[in-house]
C-alpha cells in the first residue's frame, strides 16, 4: 500500500475526493492539511475508489486515518486500512468522524470499535450575516469593539490578498511572530505553514483579506470553502495594539469575501481555555461534533 506525502501538487487528487460528498468538519480541506502538513507526517493513498489520509503526530507512536473520502466502499476500505495497520504492527485508529460517519461504521462494523467523542477538537459553526450584523444581544460586545474600531481607525482600508500583497503580508507576519516573547513549537509550525501558504498564494483556492491602517497592515485572515454553503476559517492574526481590530478582520472577511455563505466554521479550539472562550462569545449555532474510533480490547 502506497502512502504520497502530502504536497501543493496533492490538491487537485485530494479536493476530487473530498467534493464527492459533503463534508463539513475542517480536518481533511486541503488548506488545512496543507498548511500543517509540514508539523506532521500526512500522507495519502487511493484504496477501493477510496482516498485514505494518514497522519502521524511526532510526539505520537502511531499514525491514524480520517474516515475515507470519495464513492466507493468506505467500510471494506476500512477493514483493509485495519490489516494493513496490523501487518505493520500499528495500534489502529481513526480520528475526527463526523456524526453521519460513526453512525455508518457503527451500523456496519457493530461491537468492533470504541467510539468517543473529542470536545476539543469539536469545530464551531455560526451563520455568516450574524458575524457580519453582529446584531443581538449575544454579540452586543463584539459590535461595540467594532463600533470603537470604525471610530477610532477611519481611514482603514480592506484588501484582498493576492499575489501583489502576499508578501507584504508574510513581511509583516514575520515580524509580528519575531517580536513574539512567547513562541512554541505549535506556533513555529504555524507559522511555517502560514509563510508557505502565502508564498503559494496563486495555487491555493483560498480567499485572503488584509485590513490596513495608515498604509500598514494591521491584521489578515485566510479562509477557504468546504461546502456548498460554508466557508473554513483557517488563520486569523492581527495586531493587538488596534483596539477591536480582531472583531474588524473577523467582520470585514466574512463581509467582503464571504457573504455568499451561509455559515462559517471557525475550527477548533484544541482544549485552549481562552481559546475556547473566545470561540463561545461569538455565539456558534451548533457544533460539527467529532468522534475518535479505536478498537475494543
Amino acid at each position: 500500500m502506497d502512502f504520497l506525502p502530502i504536497n501543493i501538487d496533492s490538491k487537485d487528487i485530494i479536493k476530487k475526493f473530498f467534493n464527492m460528498q459533503r463534508i463539513e468538519a475542517s480536518d481533511m480541506l486541503f488548506g488545512n492539511l496543507y498548511i500543517w502538513h509540514f508539523s506532521r507526517d500526512i500522507s495519502y493513498c487511493i484504496l477501493n475508489d477510496c482516498l485514505v489520509i494518514k497522519t502521524k503526530f511526532a510526539n505520537e507512536e502511531y499514525p491514524f486515518i480520517f474516515y475515507p473520502l470519495g464513492l466507493g466502499d468506505k467500510i471494506k476500505t476500512i477493514k483493509d486500512m485495519m490489516d494493513y495497520f496490523s501487518s505493520k504492527n500499528w495500534r489502529f485508529s481513526l480520528r475526527s468522524l463526523e456524526s453521519h460517519q460513526k453512525d455508518e461504521i457503527e451500523s456496519n462494523m457493530p461491537n468492533i470499535f470504541n467510539i468517543v467523542p473529542n470536545r476539543d477538537r469539536f469545530d464551531y459553526l455560526y451563520k455568516v450575516e450574524d458575524l457580519i450584523s453582529l446584531n443581538g444581544r449575544k454579540l452586543h460586545g463584539k459590535k461595540n469593539h467594532f463600533n470603537k474600531f470604525l471610530n477610532l481607525y477611519q481611514n482603514f482600508v480592506y484588501e484582498r490578498i493576492d499575489s501583489s500583497n502576499a508578501i507584504d503580508v508574510l513581511d509583516t507576519y514575520t515580524r509580528w511572530f519575531n517580536d513574539n516573547p512567547n513562541i512554541n513549537d505549535g506556533l513555529r509550525n504555524e507559522f511555517i505553514g502560514i509563510e508557505s501558504t502565502l508564498k503559494n498564494f496563486d495555487r491555493l483556492d483560498m480567499k485572503g483579506g488584509i485590513i490596513r491602517i495608515d498604509d500598514k497592515i494591521a491584521a489578515f485572515s485566510l479562509g477557504e470553502q468546504i461546502n456548498s454553503n460554508s466557508v473554513v476559517i483557517h488563520i486569523e492574526k492581527a495586531n493587538t495594539f488596534y483596539d477591536g481590530i480582531y472583531q474588524a478582520i473577523n467582520q470585514q472577511f466574512l463581509y467582503n469575501d464571504w457573504s455568499d455563505m451561509e455559515f462559517v466554521n471557525r475550527e477548533e479550539d484544541l482544549g485552549i481555555k481562552g481559546l475556547r472562550h473566545a470561540k463561545m462569545t461569538y455565539n456558534p449555532i451548533r457544533f460539527i461534533e467529532k468522534f475518535e474510533v479505536t478498537i475494543k480490547e
